[in-house]
């Protein structure tokens, strides 16, 4: 078996990962972090029990950084997939079904009766690919012991790496300060789709760096620099969200959100004073790789009576803590509409793409009242537009003289009796005349009914029978007048409403 002090064989496998198959090439993680390989001899093997699987344990390794962890055994993706599913784990899988990886690794075995089988072993390979852990199982049944492999990958570190991740930290944050400062001043100036689009490019990169530093304190033996980095790390982070919601109070600003924009700006504004009293990180070469560990210059002195832990005493006048602070009184009045300067962005009152409505005219038409569209403005009336057109202010008309027991004046195809005759007459209203209907190019003159001596209709109801207006019968005005139509023609037409 692969012994302790020795490098790490690369292997390229395939595995199930992440849910999904995919090759993984071991080479890509050696010398980058820590890698935990854990081989055993089989899914579902003895080991297992129904409640947890002999790899469980090794599940708390994936929610570390810097750290990665693989299972090696020679079943197959589809096996990984169900073993996987069954104990729910986390732990990527790696099929060797050729033995590549047991044999670079020594842990190749035979038992009793011929059959090649893996052994239970764990390696802890460090951040440089060197194995600093090699341990493996007296048998197959017995599980994995997660202890020692916990204290070795926390005894893995390296002041080398920790110097190293922290240069590469320091560029990020460089890189996310200048943006973040011109982002700033375009703030300052509400310029704010170009602030917008500054903060959320500074944004990645602080990110970035906090992600850096994160590591050099994961890596750093020296206590005093992992200290300084470790605040270094805060700053990081701090103004990395600050940016985040400097980003959104300029979108909102542009968009003509004030308050909204202000709000996310009050947000932005707490992060942007506690970053504030975080010293800048120092410059990469106020550190000096020494045999005793990394020496601090003298320009960082680290003061454990300080609330921050260290004072970095140097002149750090290009840092961002110059351009944070927002004047909030102008910020304020620019926002509340008080000075000439802020403009918020017009935003039409139209759903704009192949629809557009005028909620003006809209308006206008609501406050003339009912029937306003008649007048012939551009804003369409109660109508259904389609093959059917319905005037729903000539219905109401009619129902409303309904009350008074009169027709209304204007006389429907396929309202009279069934036998075609014109007893429905009506009497127009006083001063207008009787207006005449044309259907099909023919003219039907409508019948005026004189009135009795004493006031009355020429034709009166008889007793009993009910005096109301006559429902409107709305015919389908595609449909043919047609007078030998039968009854089950008329119940099926599809009369809209019905």
């Amino acid at each position: 078996m692969l012994s302790e002090g020795a490098a790490a064989p690369a292997v390229d496998l395939p595995g199930y990962v992440d849910g999904e198959r995919r090759r993984v090439d071991l080479d890509d993680y050696l010398g980058e972090g820590i890698v935990v390989l854990a081989f055993y001899p089989a899914d579902f093997n003895p080991a297992c029990t129904m409640q947890e699987s002999d790899l469980g344990d090794l599940d708390l390794f994936t929610m570390q950084k810097d750290v990665s962890v693989f299972g090696v055994s020679p079943d197959s993706t589809y096996s990984h997939e169900a073993f996987a599913e069954r104990y729910g784990l986390h732990v990527p899988l790696l099929s060797d079904r050729g033995g590549e990886a047991a044999d670079a690794y020594g842990v190749r075995t035979e038992n009793e009766v011929g059959e090649t089988l893996v052994r239970r072993a764990v390696f802890v390979v460090d951040h440089r690919g060197t194995v600093q852990y090699a341990r493996a199982a007296e048998d197959l049944e017995t599980p994995l012991d997660v202890g020692p492999v916990k204290a070795a990958v926390g005894d893995v570190g390296g002041d080398d790496t920790a110097l190293e991740r922290y240069r590469v930290g320091h560029g990020h944050y460089g890189e996310g300060r200048e943006t973040f400062r011109t982002a700033m001043a375009a703030y300052e100036d509400r310029e704010w789709m170009d602030a917008r689009s500054g903060f959320r490019d500074a944004e990645p990169d602080f990110s970035a760096a906090a992600d850096h530093f994160d590591t050099a304190v994961r890596f750093a033996e020296t206590g005093d620099f992992e200290t300084v980095v470790d605040r270094t790390e805060e700053k990081a982070d701090t103004l990395a969200h600050a940016a985040s919601w400097l980003a959104d109070s300029a979108d909102a600003l542009a968009s003509g959100r004030g308050k909204q924009g202000r709000q996310y700006r009050e947000d932005a504004q707490r992060l942007l004073d506690a970053a504030t009293d975080l010293s800048e990180p120092p410059e990469p070469d106020a550190f000096r790789l020494t045999a005793d560990g990394i020496e601090l210059g003298d320009s960082v002195v680290v003061d454990p009576e300080e609330e921050e832990g260290y004072d970095w005493r140097a002149d750090d006048a290009d840092g961002v803590d110059t351009g944070l602070a927002v004047d909030d009184a102008d910020l304020d009045a620019a926002v509340d509409g008080e000075t000439d300067e802020y403009e918020p962005a017009d935003e039409p009152d139209t759903v704009e793409g192949d629809l557009e409505m005028d909620l003006d005219a809209v308006d206008a038409a609501a406050d003339e009242g009912d029937g306003s569209a008649a007048d012939g403005s551009s804003v369409e009336g109660d109508t259904v537009e389609g093959d059917l057109e319905m005037d729903l202010d000539a219905v109401d008309a009619a129902a409303d003289e309904g009350d008074d027991g009169e027709a209304g004046d204007e006389s429907s195809e396929g309202t009279g009796p069934a036998d075609g005759s014109a007893d429905a007459a009506v009497e127009p209203d006083a001063g207008s005349p009787a207006r005449d209907e044309e259907t099909d190019g023919s003219e039907a003159a409508t019948a005026v009914t004189e009135p009795d001596e004493d006031g009355s209709g020429g034709d009166e109801p008889d007793e009993g029978e009910d005096s109301d207006v006559e429902e409107l019968d709305l015919a389908d005005p595609t449909e043919s007048d047609d007078e030998d139509e039968t009854e089950n023609e008329r119940a099926n037409w599809d009369i809209p409403g019905r």
